[in-house]
């Protein structure tokens, strides 16, 4: 056994000292752009005017005409709102160009705006000078509109673009490189056809060598993973574990999607390639009138900060300026309303000098607790613990986290425990730290919180400490009603006292209280708010209802309430292997003017479709297709979906069909399908 004990003991050192060396680090370039922690992105172009997400690149330059355009309003926004820097789409998949570029005619120097002598890019850059923000611009290599799209001389041209905006406008921090490629376009013809590429198509070396040598402080997101890696959705959230840390591009899982293991990295990574985390302040890029009550609430965009910075990743949030060239009004106030809010989490740090510290490796313990980044305390081994002891009962709901991430992202898991009725109890678990790492959690009374580092792949060094005790923020309550007409309304986190009405109007106090289902069938709306103590009120949930589902069948099945039907947003009725279709039977003939489509909203985001044919019958034997189309950008932004009709129809029966499911999934998922009639 002692033999033995001398063998294991240097194996193990060894081990340990290996992993060490391994252990992938930032750059200083990459820490640089860690610590900004929230930036914004601008959509604003053609699209904006035509109502679309994605361009096909046939429309005409003559269609982009601002009235009142003012990227200076754009970024005094972006600046109030706490950002630190503000990415603009100079070009996007139609390929119209918001500066004058040399080498197309597809720009604003054919527009009516300035009467085609405005430059969108030079007024942003210099409305970013002016306020201080760091500006950084998007190209999408994919262009419907260029002829040579495909051809090898593209490259080249996507080349002299990428020159033309890295020398013209001044210093960069971010390039966005999107990996988009629908295929289809006009490419500079009169007829939409598609184009494929192959995998290797675009000169990702060459273009990452211009932007080094040209703008050498500008990290690339894209262009084959250089500097920073997307976060694998659209949605607003990094997951729980989530490594900044990635294998090369042929080492990743088999068994497990791409963006799922963007989103949380490899502990075993070899490169470091921290993530940003993209999501629009509305469900869409662009600005859609038709959006302007779906707004992120004050609750969506506070958890997605703590999902996306709170989780180890860069938040990335998008504004989308209207057909006048402004941000709207409700946009721009819910975004000051955030940064109010987030002021108010962190406004007083509970740790103070006041406190005692402990640990079982007490040298450099205070290094944790002081506020300063670049100095840290060091576990002597993969475990370790940090003990706080504020010396009076303090409430809080809130633990801030920080490795030293110069050194590599260490911590694989810890827990949290609070001192209660004499004894250690445990809070809480979690995963990764990284660069930053918040939990939240209920409130909670204590003299004493202890973290207990379980695991680490070398000793964790932690630079920063601190707890809180934010404001309570009401989360909006969430509305359902399911075939039988019966109406649920829920917390999401189970707070507070529930009002509501359903005669249109606002809930108060005074209103009734919820205390159970009732059932309300048929067109009505219905109004919540969650309410906790006489001060603290939520924002109100509106949900409007159209006609009875109670008759509603889905052809070929008996199953009552199907998962379609039952208005809960988290259940998905996926179609039999290998089809690709749903056919309702509405009961009566309906008459109606559209479909809403919801996809699968799990993680998973099963069986989206990617286009749609929807077609009605009277009979259910004899079908008249009412609507075609694609949903552009759906699979890494899997939003409700509206599909209009050219003009009302009335029939019984309805059928929803795809010819491209995401993924390759050989069935269709949909979580809620609802008639648009008014």
């Amino acid at each position: 056994m002692t033999y033995l004990k001398y063998l294991i003991i240097p194996f193990v050192f060894m081990t340990w000292v290996q992993t060490k060396a391994q252990l992938p680090k930032p750059t200083p370039l990459q820490m640089e752009w860690q610590k900004m922690e929230q930036i914004a992105f601008v959509h604003f172009s053609i699209n904006t005017f035509t109502d679309m997400e994605w361009g096909y690149g046939n429309e005409s330059p003559e269609l982009f005409n601002p009235t009142q355009l003012d990227c200076r309003q754009w970024v005094k926004i972006c600046k109030d709102a706490g950002l630190k820097g503000v990415i603009l789409t100079a070009k996007h998949h139609d390929g119209f160009c918001l500066w004058p570029s040399k080498y197309t005619g597809h720009s604003v120097k054919n527009s009516p705006w300035k009467n085609g002598k405005g430059d969108v890019v030079r007024e942003f850059s210099e409305a970013c000078k002016e306020y201080g923000l760091k500006m950084g611009l998007y190209l999408s290599p994919w262009d419907c509109n260029h002829p040579a799209y495909g051809k090898p001389e593209y490259n080249q041209y996507f080349k002299n673009q990428l020159t033309e905006l890295l020398t013209n406008y001044g210093d960069l921090f971010e390039i966005w490189f999107d990996g988009a490629n629908g295929g289809r376009g006009y490419y500079g013809t009169d007829s939409l056809h598609n184009r494929s590429i192959a995998a290797d198509y675009y000169d990702w070396k060459g273009f990452v060598e211009i932007v080094r040598k040209l703008q050498p402080n500008c990290v690339v997101h894209g262009g084959g993973l250089p500097d920073i890696r997307w976060v694998g959705n659209e949605e607003g959230h990094a997951a729980e574990t989530h490594w900044s840390s990635l294998r090369p591009n042929d080492q990743f899982d088999k068994d497990k999607s791409r963006p799922q293991q963007l989103n949380t990295g490899h502990e075993d990574g070899t490169r470091w390639l921290p993530s940003e985390t993209d999501v629009s302040v509305r469900p869409g890029w662009y600005y859609h009138a038709f959006e302007d009550h779906k707004v992120k609430t004050l609750p969506e965009l506070t958890d997605i900060y703590y999902e996306s910075v709170g989780r180890n990743s860069l938040l990335l949030l998008n504004l989308s300026p209207d057909k006048r060239g402004l941000v709207h009004p409700i946009d721009s106030a819910r975004l000051l309303e955030w940064k109010r809010q987030l002021d108010l989490d962190f406004s007083k740090n509970l740790i103070d000098k006041n406190c005692r510290f402990s640990s079982g490796e007490p040298k450099n313990l205070k290094s944790a607790f002081d506020n300063d980044f670049n100095s840290y305390w060091q576990a002597s081994s993969t475990t370790g613990t940090l003990e706080i002891d504020f010396r009076k009962e303090i409430t809080c709901n809130r633990l801030l986290l920080q490795e030293y991430i110069p050194e590599g992202q260490k911590v694989k898991n810890f827990a949290v425990d609070i001192w209660e009725n004499g004894n250690w109890a445990e809070l809480t678990k979690a995963t990764t730290i990284g660069y930053k790492r918040i939990l939240r959690f209920l409130p909670v009374k204590t003299q004493k919180l202890r973290i207990r580092i379980e695991g680490s792949l070398a000793p964790a060094m932690i630079s920063t400490v601190a707890v809180y005790n934010a404001p309570v923020l009401l989360a909006q309550p969430e509305i359902r009603r399911d075939q039988s007409g019966k109406i649920t309304i829920l917390s999401p986190d189970k707070i507070g006292e529930i009002y509501y009405t359903t005669d249109g109007t606002q809930p108060t106090r005074s209103s009734a209280r919820y205390s159970q289902p009732f059932v309300l069938d048929g067109p009505a709306i219905v109004k919540a708010v969650i309410c906790n103590g006489p001060d603290n009120q939520g924002e109100t949930t509106t949900q409007k209802f159209t006609g009875s589902k109670s008759e509603w069948k889905i052809v070929g099945e008996t199953k009552p309430n199907p998962a379609l039907f039952d208005g809960n947003p988290g259940s998905t009725w996926t179609s039999k292997k290998g089809v690709k279709s749903i056919e309702i039977d509405l009961g009566a003939a309906t008459s109606f003017r559209g479909i809403s489509y919801l996809p699968d909203q799990s993680r998973g985001n099963y069986g989206i479709a990617l286009n749609y044919i929807v077609s009605v019958s009277p009979d259910g034997n004899t079908w008249e297709p009412v609507a075609k189309g694609e949903f552009s950008n759906i699979r890494n932004n899997p939003v409700g979906q509206t599909i209009n009709f050219s003009k009302p129809v009335q029939f019984q029966f309805l059928k929803l069909e795809s010819t491209l499911i995401s993924d390759g999934h050989p069935s269709l998922g949909i979580a809620e399908l609802n008639l648009i009639t008014d």
